[in-house]
């Protein structure tokens, strides 16, 4: 049997905070010029995809004189993700870069990363993160880009906490499956989950919990770890909310 030498090329896809109009070119920074005459190999009248937090474009290249792309089709809208959060108490970096990228893939409304009384004292580079995530979003096919806020105390960001919007809190000392949680999820528009750092929720964090509408969900026997407990927690409410 012969086989073919066709190749699927892979989609090219470049995030654009800034708005995207038929005709109206867009200058290209130096590293998406790189990225795309160099990594990519892409030549002036090439096709791309470009994007926002809005829209989708197929893209002429131009690589000669002004780099730039010329929006010519309008691909797609953006389809309006279930109002979730992801809130996670500061974990190692690593950890927490693959955390902001898996989740960013799966699709979330905003991501809170959390000072607890158990929870790595670090700095985070915010930047960094935004940065992985919109790489995460090109890759994923998304045209949603998560909120990535900065670093609060669990006590501040409770304090004035919308009750509109219910906590799943992730429990390793038990709770219900997460799976029970599909009757809860018909009755709320807003979500918000909470995972606990490496020590578990101390008895401190669980007191703010306790005026708040508050769901304790189980991920099962086992211990995970905190990025991939975001994981498996956000996929289960996305399923269940499908």
């Amino acid at each position: 049997m012969l086989k073919s030498s066709y190749k699927v090329m892979p989609k090219i896809r470049i995030y654009f905070e800034k708005k995207i109009v038929k005709d109206h070119k867009i200058l290209l920074d130096s590293k998406q010029i790189h990225y795309l005459k160099n990594v990519m190999r892409k030549r002036t009248g090439d096709s791309i995809i470009a994007f926002n937090s809005n829209y989708e474009w197929e893209c002429k290249l131009d690589l000669n004189v002004e780099k730039s792309i010329i929006p010519v089709n309008l691909l797609r809208k953006k389809i309006i993700l279930p109002d979730i959060w992801l809130c996670f108490a500061l974990i190692k970096i690593k950890n927490m870069n693959n955390l902001v990228e898996k989740i960013s893939e799966i699709g979330v409304k905003k991501i809170v990363p959390l000072f607890s009384e158990f929870s790595s004292r670090i700095q985070i580079n915010i930047n960094r993160f935004k940065k992985i995530s919109i790489e995460a979003v090109e890759q994923s096919d998304s045209l949603s880009l998560p909120e990535i806020s900065h670093p609060v105390s669990l006590p501040e960001l409770l304090e004035d906490w919308d009750n509109e919007r219910i906590i799943f809190l992730c429990d390793e000392t038990g709770g219900n499956q997460i799976l029970s949680a599909k009757k809860i999820i018909k009755e709320y528009k807003k979500f918000a989950i909470f995972i606990g750092p490496v020590g578990g929720w101390s008895f401190a964090d669980r007191e703010h919990f306790k005026d708040k509408k508050t769901y304790k969900i189980s991920l099962g026997k086992n211990i995970l770890k905190a990025d991939t407990a975001a994981i498996y927690s956000l996929s289960c409410v996305r399923a269940l909310l499908e």
